[in-house]
Formats: structure tokens, C-alpha cells, sequence
């Protein structure tokens, strides 16, 4: 996009990049970088961080034997009876009029949709037992499209405004006519558009919003067990807006549709991986202490949920194939979090919904007012947020300055960045601040010879209010330190009687023993920090192998960010993963980050997408050998 404003802004900022670069302050700023640089590289952290291994010896271990039994099982079947199932999956007649539908669907075709709405007006209106003048309207706009036989799908490709969305959300390469033309003549799509418009008339004659959502749940549903990598998609964007069981259902739904394909693909073959294996044992020692549990059936259906979303980690590790669709779920997860973020913007400036029950008004009586936008809580906000900002700085940072796409995602990037500040959440300001410092010192560590520049600007845009807030951090006179350091305090005191095997998962474990410990009478659902909860659960072993995971994942994107270019793409993604994730347990340190069971999701999802780029990248240098 070659506008003139875009072209001044972008000569702007290479000007002034010039001048910077050519004067005094930043050759000495140079000097002192690479004196700073050549010992880090050398340093003990670093050697400790580099991923030199291959994973054979983690892969082969008894342990890992035992706990991949189940993906083993599987790859048995296939080769028993895979032929077999598949044949007669793609035989029946489920399998074809399921095919008829999902491509009448995804082309949306006006004979189609006619039909279904000229049923689905019947069909209300038999079980309603009335005459309802809306369902009329909709049946006679059904007639009216009944006549026609387009797809209005292939109607997209030539719009302009279309291509102007597709380049600001950097997916120019996208074609609508991705369905099987052939399959959109004939009676039996009419047949089918027949049935499900009756089916969804009725089910609107008892609620109007489910009976709706029929005819396109059906064609997720079907869509999904035809290519799970479309349920990997959908929960990536939906995970901060549908309810928690909403979201569980589709990562089951796509867990169980790649399971058929795993059996009936000859192809497939299960990834595996020593963050994969953590996974596995950490599940398994969160089950254990679920079992001895002082709540037993409460922490069940906590670990439960834990097998849903933790697990559905694999799935996407073993449901992304290629650069195309990873690069792609990034931006969805980019363009997810700048809804999320937009909408607590708004929050903010109309007054949506808004509360003061998570500050103290007292200590702060200028800002009573903290966002969370579709989330429920200023702190589980931020928290996605802290997981949504580097991606989106990745493609702020790689597009051209006169390319759109750059536009777009800095927009979003400020849009992220300003919902962080609205949720008033320190301990998210501090997870971020944390995650900025990583990037900046390994994506281009010459950027901190702008902090002078930085720090004289920094008065002036900084509202008083916010440092004040940060300023504030450690201060008991707070009623939310105090009563995070007082909660802490009582759960170390459980720590003495149950660091071995904890007390089990779950909200319903922790109230039957905390209050014996609890300090000043203060009565909490949880830790307020995940450390904390994971070792009061699980005990000892539950902490540790949470903590080995993070450092197996981080250790494997190191790998994947030294094996490129550090300004490729590859490179930008595994750094603002890794740098994502432990601004993410910076915050953790100051809440129960898992307590929300979508942040949670949302966290393992990013997790597993770093793992399927390092998948991915070691399978490009396999094949270079």
C-alpha cells in the first residue's frame, strides 16, 4: 500500500534512524552492548538454556514408553484394522451426505440456504402452533434464494474491500474456492438443507439462540472430523470468548476426530518430544493427588479439565503440518487477543460493566476503574495478554514499513499494550516488562541505546497514576498485598505438613485444609500463586516436573532461535513464544494463573504451536542431511 501518509511516516522513522545511528551516544552505547553481548553469550545461563540433544534418549526411556502406551495403541490399530475402518468410514452414507453438506456450507450456496430456511420457517411454525410473521419473512427470503444456484463464496475472491481485510491481516494467499464445486448440484444437498432446516425450526420453537446455532454447529462438528486442523483454529480464537464447557467440547471433539485420523490415515504418525513427556508425567501426578485427595470427587473434575486442555497440547503438536498453517494460527491468536483488548478498550472508555472490587480505593482513589473485557477478572486479562503480545510484535516487527500488514498488527500491538495498562494488573506490568527485556536484548540488543531517549519521555506519557500503582508493588499499607502476603504465608504453613504429596487439586481440597492455616481470618480460594497451588496440590514432584517443563520448552526454542536468522521469522516466533511464557510465570508469581481454566488452555495452546515450529524446523534440517 503506497499512500503517501504511510510513505512519510516511513521516511520519518529512517531518517531519524539515521541521524541516531551517526551520532556520539550511540557509538558509545555500541561499545558498552558489545562488551555486555560477548559475556552473555558466554555465560553459564546461556550454556545452560542451549538445546544441543536430539531427543532420542527421552523418547526411548522406560518412561516414556509407559506413558506413550496410548498413541502406541493407537499406531497399532492403524495397522491392524486402519484399512479396514477407513474404507468403510468413507463408504457409508453418513460419510457422503456429511461431505454433500459441509461443501454446500463452505460454498454457500443460495439454493441451499433457501431451502433450509423455507424448512426451518415450517418447521417452527408446526411446532410452535402458531403463525409467526418473522418466520414467514424468512421463509419467503428462502423462495426468493431458492431460485438462484450461486456459490457466494467464489463472489469474494474479486472484492476489494475483501482484499484489503486479507492484506491487513497478512493472509493475501487465501482463495475462497477451497469447496468441491461438484458437490453443489444435485438433489441431495436440497434433501439435506431439508432436514436440518426442520431440525433447526424445531429446536428455535424451544430457544431461539440454540436452535440457530443447529445448522452451523453441525457443520463445525463435520467440518472438524473431516480436517481437525480446523477445530485446532477454532479454539485458538474462540478460547477467550465461548464459555469454559463450550471450549472443552471443541477440544474434545477435534482430540477425538484426530484420533479416527490417526487410525484410518496411513500417513500419521504421532509426534513426541521431552515437553510432550513432561506433559504426560505431569498429568499423571496431578492424577495421583486427585485420587488421595481430600476432595476427592471436587479434584477429579479438576483434573479433568486439566486432561482436556493440558492435552489437548498434543493435538495441535500433531495437528500442524506446515509453515502455512502455524503462521496462520499465530495471527489468528494476534487477531483473537485484539478483540479481546478492543473490547476492553471500550469497556473502558463507555463504562461497560466495569467494577472497583479489585483495588484498593483507599490507597488509590484516581483509579477505581480496571478492565477485563470477555474474561471476568482485570488479572486473567492481563494474562492472556501477556501470552498475545509478543506474537503480535513478531508481526508488527517483519512486515515492510509501506505494507498494511505492518499497520495492522502495530495497531494491535497497541491495542494490547494499552488493555494491559487498563487492567491495572502490577503483576502482569512486571510479567511484561520481564518478556520486553527478553526480546529486545536477543531480537536486537542495540535497542537499549534508545533507553536514555526512553527514560526522558517516559515522564511526560506516563500517567501518574500508573506509576503510582507500580510504585506500590511490596506495599502492605495495599489490602490486595497484604492479602496475597497473608495467604501465602498460611499456605507455607500447609507446605510443612503436605510438601510430599499435597492435599489434592482443586478449590474444594484447599478449603477443607487452609483455614487450620490461614492467618488474620482471611479466607481464599487459592495460593495466589501458581507455584504455590502446584505444590500444595501435587506436592514436591508436582512443582518439579512443572518446572522442568518450562525449562525443556524453553530449551527447545533456543534451538529453533539459533538455528536461523534471529530477524527470520522462525526465529521472531520462537523468542516471542519463549518470552511470552515467562513473562507469563512472572505473573504466576503473583496469582494462580491456572485458576481460569481458558487462560489456562490458552497457555498450553501456545506452548504446543512453539513445539510444532520446532517440529517443523528440525524436520526441514533432517531432510537437508
Amino acid at each position: 500500500m503506497n499512500s503517501l501518509i504511510l510513505s512519510s511516516l516511513a521516511a520519518f522513522f529512517k531518517a531519524f534512524g539515521r541521524m541516531y545511528k551517526n551520532s556520539e551516544i550511540y557509538a558509545l552505547l555500541m561499545r558498552i552492548y558489545n562488551g555486555i553481548s560477548g559475556s552473555w553469550k558466554n555465560s553459564r545461563i546461556m550454556s545452560l538454556i542451549r538445546d544441543n540433544g536430539n531427543g532420542e534418549a527421552e523418547k526411548n526411556s522406560v518412561t516414556a514408553k509407559v506413558l506413550y502406551s496410548p498413541f502406541t495403541f493407537l499406531t497399532f490399530l492403524k495397522n491392524k484394522i486402519g484399512a479396514f475402518i477407513e474404507k468403510n468410514i468413507s463408504e457409508s452414507f453418513i460419510c457422503v451426505w456429511a461431505k454433500s453438506y459441509m461443501q454446500n456450507f463452505m460454498a454457500v450456496n443460495t439454493r441451499f440456504f433457501g431451502m433450509m430456511l423455507v424448512a426451518a420457517a415450517v418447521g417452527y411454525c408446526a411446532l410452535a402452533g402458531y403463525f409467526s410473521k418473522p418466520a414467514a419473512v424468512f421463509g419467503a427470503v428462502g423462495a426468493v434464494m431458492c431460485v438462484f444456484n450461486y456459490n457466494l463464496m467464489s463472489f469474494l475472491n474479486p472484492s476489494k474491500f475483501v482484499g484489503l481485510v486479507k492484506s491487513a491481516a497478512g493472509f493475501k494467499n487465501i482463495d475462497f474456492d477451497f469447496y468441491d464445486e461438484t458437490r453443489t448440484q444435485g438433489k441431495l444437498r436440497l434433501f439435506l438443507a431439508l432436514l436440518v432446516g426442520l431440525a433447526t425450526g424445531a429446536a428455535m420453537s424451544f430457544s431461539l439462540i440454540y436452535g440457530a446455532a443447529t445448522p452451523f454447529a453441525l457443520f463445525g462438528m463435520i467440518l472438524v472430523m473431516y480436517a481437525p486442523i480446523a477445530g485446532v483454529y477454532a479454539a485458538v480464537f474462540a478460547a477467550p470468548f465461548v464459555p469454559t464447557m463450550v471450549l472443552a467440547g471443541l477440544c474434545l471433539w477435534t482430540a477425538l476426530s484426530l484420533i479416527i485420523k490417526s487410525v484410518t490415515d496411513k500417513s500419521f504418525k504421532w509426534k513426541f518430544s521431552g515437553v510432550g513427556l513432561c506433559i504426560l508425567i505431569f498429568l499423571a501426578v496431578l492424577l495421583i493427588s486427585s485420587l488421595a485427595s481430600f476432595a476427592r470427587t471436587s479434584s477429579l473434575k479438576v483434573w479433568a479439565m486439566y486432561l482436556v486442555f493440558v492435552g489437548f497440547y498434543f493435538v495441535i503438536v500433531n495437528t500442524v503440518k506446515t509453515r502455512e498453517q502455524l503462521y496462520g494460527l499465530f495471527k489468528f491468536l494476534a487477531i483473537s487477543g485484539a478483540l479481546v483488548a478492543l473490547y476492553g478498550i471500550m469497556q473502558y472508555l463507555f463504562g461497560w460493566n466495569t467494577s472497583n472490587a479489585w483495588i484498593d480505593e483507599e490507597m488509590f482513589e484516581d483509579s477505581t476503574m480496571r478492565v477485563y473485557s470477555t474474561l471476568g477478572n482485570p488479572n486473567v486479562l492481563g494474562e492472556y495478554l501477556l501470552l498475545i503480545l509478543p506474537i503480535s510484535a513478531v508481526y508488527m516487527l517483519k512486515y515492510k514499513w509501506k505494507e498494511l500488514s505492518k499497520w495492522a498488527y502495530g495497531a494491535i500491538f497497541l491495542m494490547l499494550a494499552l488493555c494491559l495498562v487498563l487492567t491495572q494488573s502490577r503483576g502482569c506490568w512486571i510479567g511484561f516488562m520481564l518478556s520486553v527485556v527478553i526480546f529486545v536484548t536477543f531480537y536486537e540488543g542495540k535497542w537499549w541505546g534508545l533507553i536514555p531517549i526512553v527514560l526522558c519521555i517516559l515522564p511526560f506519557v506516563v500517567p501518574e497514576t500508573i506509576t503510582e500503582r507500580l510504585m506500590s508493588v511490596g506495599n502492605m499499607d495495599d489490602s490486595s498485598t497484604s492479602y496475597r502476603v497473608y495467604i501465602w504465608l498460611g499456605t507455607l504453613g500447609m507446605m510443612k505438613h503436605y510438601w510430599l504429596g499435597g492435599i489434592g487439586m482443586g478449590e474444594g481440597a484447599f478449603s477443607q485444609v487452609y483455614p487450620f492455616f490461614s492467618y488474620n481470618a482471611i479466607t481464599a480460594p487459592h495460593s495466589h500463586n501458581l507455584f504455590l497451588q502446584l505444590l500444595v496440590e501435587a506436592g514436591i514432584s508436582g512443582l518439579l516436573i512443572f518446572v522442568i517443563m518450562q525449562v525443556v520448552f524453553v530449551k527447545k526454542m533456543s534451538s529453533v532461535y539459533r538455528q536461523f536468522d534471529k530477524k527470520s521469522t522462525d526465529s521472531m516466533l520462537a523468542l516471542a513464544v519463549s518470552s511470552g511464557v515467562i513473562g507469563f510465570l512472572a505473573q504466576s508469581m503473583f496469582d494462580y494463573t491456572f485458576y481460569n481454566y481458558r487462560v489456562m488452555a490458552v497457555f498450553f495452546m501456545v506452548i504446543a504451536l512453539g513445539m510444532a515450529l520446532r517440529h517443523i524446523t528440525s524436520a526441514e534440517m533432517r531432510g537437508m542431511e
